[in-house]
Order: structure tokens, then C-alpha cells, then sequence
């Protein structure tokens, strides 16, 4: 099922619940409002996207696209409009514009809109834009009048970005109560795609939007999709892999994001060089991370979410956290798991395992989620290697449970993988079995960033 699709039934049951509590109908007239449809935005960068990667969005069940223009600087003087070059955007989807607005604070309100609109209407022609998107900085007295008036000039729907606090504040309730709606950014890893990201706790959604709730607007919650790294390196950077091998370098769970590398011998990853003793830090969303923001907003029946805004469209190629096509993917109701294949070759006394992940999900990176397992029914074993493994381990399975280092003989070994990336093929050194005829059973588990885990059995 897509999640296009999950997004439907979820709206069903929506729409019952807010019926059941009244909605928002006439008092004494039993007319019921039926939830606003939900629709999911995914916002892109300055390469823009090409007429097959946007029908294929389309196919996904994205609703519109948005495009970041440049930014409107407001003062006592007449307003500026900076604005970059449109990117290439091909295909049918609606594309919405992206404005940074500065100087609320101080100055600039609604009598700056009409001459904003001038120069933007100039700009757009013909192509107006689907919706103005106003990522607001600061707020200020003169915030409300400035947005509802360039919504009046323009004739557009005109939609503020709010932090949380944001929101909390005297001055974005005023803003968000005229407007109706706000996009308020919920998740993420990257400050510098979406504001606030750094203030957020621990707390559920319904309650971080608890002032929406209270005022009654409509939320489109947001969230950025571009890892982050400590040194920063360009763009999206690469890949976990390389900097997974124990030859490369150590991973540490105590870090300043989410996980740590200490590099081991020079290293070149992400276009940038490190030296040994260097620490990379990296913090991401994958699919399964993705997939714990859309469940929340699910959960969250009060305010009501009217959609959702991606940002931004990953590229294509192997990145850290999530690539355009794992994106893809898993919108059309795939993934978030890896899928897991496990061959068996024996040679008399001698086995050799080998598990591949031959889909385009990745696992999480850990340094014991992740594991293959080989269990005998009667005798003990002896691995020679750990192979394509970053390690193995002896252990025993008497009881129904692994434990490792048995007093006795092993009748048991399990390999473990710090991560398993799309495509990797692991395989175990050689098992010296007690006998040609040991049975042999082989467990497996893939650990996911939220928690879950791919598991299996072959015999």
C-alpha cells in the first residue's frame, strides 16, 4: 500500500472522529466540515527537476512542488526584492515559491505588500505560482499586515513558515489565527533547510502544536531531509560504508549528532581528506525516520494536519541517509527495510553463508543491530574468519537465546555488520562443521533506525 494510499484511510477515520466531536458545524444546524485533504510538497533545489523525475513524483502521490526565489528585505525605505533564477522545473505538478522575509521587526508592513507584489508579479508573468511560501525570520507588529495584504495583492495563498516558539509567541498566533494555516517545521537533522529544528524536545507533536490547536488553524508540518555533518562537507555527503570498516575507522555513540567516527589511516569520504585521529560526526534521516514523522502526524487528530513538506528532494547516487530513489521508493509504499537474501554453500564439512541486501534500503548503523547467525542442532563449531564481517563472535543458543563466550563447546557463531548498505553482499569466512550431515540453521537480523528490525530464519 502506498502511503498515498495509508494517507487515505487515515483521513476516513479522521474525518469520523472530528464528525463524532460535532467539527466545525453551525450550532443547531447539524452540518458537518469534513477535514481539508492532505497534501504532500516536496520542496527542491537550485538543479530544480526534470519531466521524468516529476511524473514519477507525481506517481507517488506528491501534490506540488516548491521552489526557493530569493528573499524580501523590508525597512522604513521602499522594500527590496532579491531574487535568484528560477530553476528548471519541467512536468504538470503545481510548483508553490519560496521567500525569505527580513525586517518584519522592525518596519515594512502591509503598506510594503503592494509594492512586493509589483515586483514579484513582474517576475513571475504569466507563471504564477501555485502559492507564496514565507519563511519569516523574525516577527513583528507589522508581520499580520504584510502577509494578509500581499495575500490580497496577489490573490494567492499566502502560507507563513513558523518555528514552534514561533508559534507559541503573542506576535505568530496573531499571524498564523489571520492566515488560517502555517507550515511549522517538526523534524529533521538540518538547521540550515528549516528553522527551529534545534529547539524541538521530546515532546508528541499534538502537544509541540498545542497553540494551533487552540487557535484553530490548519498545519502543514515539515520536515528537512539533508543530513548533517561535524566538519561539514558539501552537499548531501556520502555514504556511511566506508567509514564503517573497522580498518577505517572506530564508531562511537557518544557524539555531538547522532553517531561518530574516529578515523584510523587517511581517509578521503564526502570530497574531504581526514587525517587519523580526526572525528567525523553525522546525523541523518533515512526512510525509517521519514516513516516515524508521517506516523505521528497520523496520531495527531488535533490541530488538524493539512499536509506535509518535504525538504529537499534528495539527489540520485549513494548519500548519507536517504538517495532520490529510496525517496521514491518508499512513497510509493515500499521499504523502509532492507530485503535480505541468505544462500548456503557446503563443501562437506565446510559451510559458507553469504546475505545480501539487494534492494535499495539500507539498515541502521550500529555495532550490534545488525547480525547473521549460525546455529548447529548437536555439536560445535569452528569459524575460521569473520570474512566480509566486521567481526564474529562465539557463542551458544542452548535455552532458545544467543549468549556469547560459552563455558563449553560453541554450537554457535554470529557475525555482525555495522551497516548494510543497498546492494552489499556479505559472506562468512569458512565453518568447520562436526560432520557433512550437521544440520544447520541460520538466523539473521537487520536493524532499522526506528527501532524495527528485519528478521528471518533458513534451515
Amino acid at each position: 500500500m502506498t502511503p498515498s494510499a495509508r494517507l487515505g484511510i487515515a483521513l476516513v477515520g479522521l474525518a469520523a472522529l472530528l464528525c463524532s466531536c460535532g467539527g466545525n458545524g453551525l450550532e443547531g444546524q447539524g452540518r458537518e466540515v469534513a477535514p481539508t485533504p492532505r497534501k504532500l510538497t516536496v520542496w527542491l533545489d537550485a538543479d530544480g527537476v526534470d519531466a521524468e523525475t516529476a511524473a514519477r513524483l507525481a506517481d507517488a502521490g506528491v501534490d506540488r512542488l516548491a521552489v526557493r526565489r530569493g528573499a524580501i528585505l523590508l525597512g522604513d525605505a521602499a522594500p527590496v526584492v532579491r531574487l535568484l533564477p528560477s530553476p528548471p522545473v519541467e512536468g504538470t505538478l503545481p510548483v508553490g515559491v519560496v521567500l525569505e522575509v527580513r525586517g518584519l521587526a522592525t518596519g515594512g508592513g502591509g503598506d510594503a505588500a503592494a509594492a512586493v507584489w509589483s515586483a514579484l508579479e513582474a517576475d513571475f508573468g504569466e507563471a504564477l505560482p501555485a502559492e507564496l511560501i514565507l519563511d519569516l525570520p523574525e516577527l513583528g507588529p507589522a508581520a499580520t499586515g504584510f502577509v494578509t495584504r500581499l495575500g490580497h495583492s496577489s490573490g494567492l495563498a499566502v502560507i507563513p513558515v513558523l518555528t514552534v516558539a514561533q508559534l507559541d509567541s503573542e506576535a505568530g498566533r496573531e499571524l498564523a489565527d489571520a492566515c488560517h494555516r502555517c507550515i511549522v517545521p517538526v523534524s529533521g537533522v538540518q538547521p540550515e533547510d528549516l528553522r527551529g529544528l534545534e529547539e524541538l524536545g521530546t515532546q508528541r507533536l499534538d502537544v509541540r502544536l498545542a497553540s494551533a490547536r487552540e487557535l484553530g488553524v490548519k498545519v502543514r508540518v515539515a520536515a528537512a531531509l539533508r543530513p548533517r555533518t561535524d566538519p561539514e562537507v558539501g552537499g548531501w555527503a556520502a555514504d556511511v560504508d566506508g567509514l564503517t570498516v573497522p580498518e577505517n575507522a572506530d564508531l562511537k555513540r557518544a557524539s555531538v549528532l547522532d553517531r561518530s567516527f574516529v578515523v584510523h589511516r587517511p581517509l578521503s569520504w564526502a570530497g574531504r581528506s581526514f587525517r587519523p585521529g580526526e572525528t567525523i560526526a553525522v546525523a541523518w534521516v533515512d526512510v525509517a525516520r521519514l516513516g516515524l514523522f508521517f506516523a505521528e502526524s497520523h496520531r495527531t487528530v488535533l490541530p488538524e494536519i493539512a499536509g506535509w513538506d518535504l525538504v529537499t528532494l534528495p539527489p540520485a547516487g549513494a548519500n548519507l541517509g536517504l538517495d532520490r530513489e529510496e525517496l521514491l521508493s518508499y512513497l510509493l509504499g515500499d521499504g523502509p527495510g532492507p530485503e535480505v537474501a541468505v544462500s548456503l554453500v557446503r563443501d562437506g564439512r565446510l559451510l559458507t553463508v553469504r546475505m545480501t541486501n539487494p534492494g535499495i534500503f539500507r539498515s541502521a548503523v550500529t555495532s550490534i543491530g545488525n547480525w547473521l547467525q549460525v546455529e548447529l542442532d548437536d555439536g560445535s563449531l569452528v569459524p575460521t574468519s569473520a570474512g566480509d564481517f566486521d567481526g564474529v563472535s562465539l557463542g551458544t543458543v542452548r535455552g532458545g537465546e544467543w549468549r556469547p563466550n560459552p563455558p563449553g563447546a560453541p554450537d554457535a557463531a554470529r557475525w555482525v555488520e555495522t551497516y548494510i548498505a543497498p546492494g552489499e553482499s556479505l559472506a562468512t569466512g569458512s565453518i568447520r562443521l562436526p560432520s557433512n550431515r550437521s544440520r544447520v540453521r541460520v538466523r539473521y537480523q537487520v536493524q532499522l533506525s526506528d527501532g524495527s528490525a528485519v528478521r528471518g530464519v533458513v534451515d
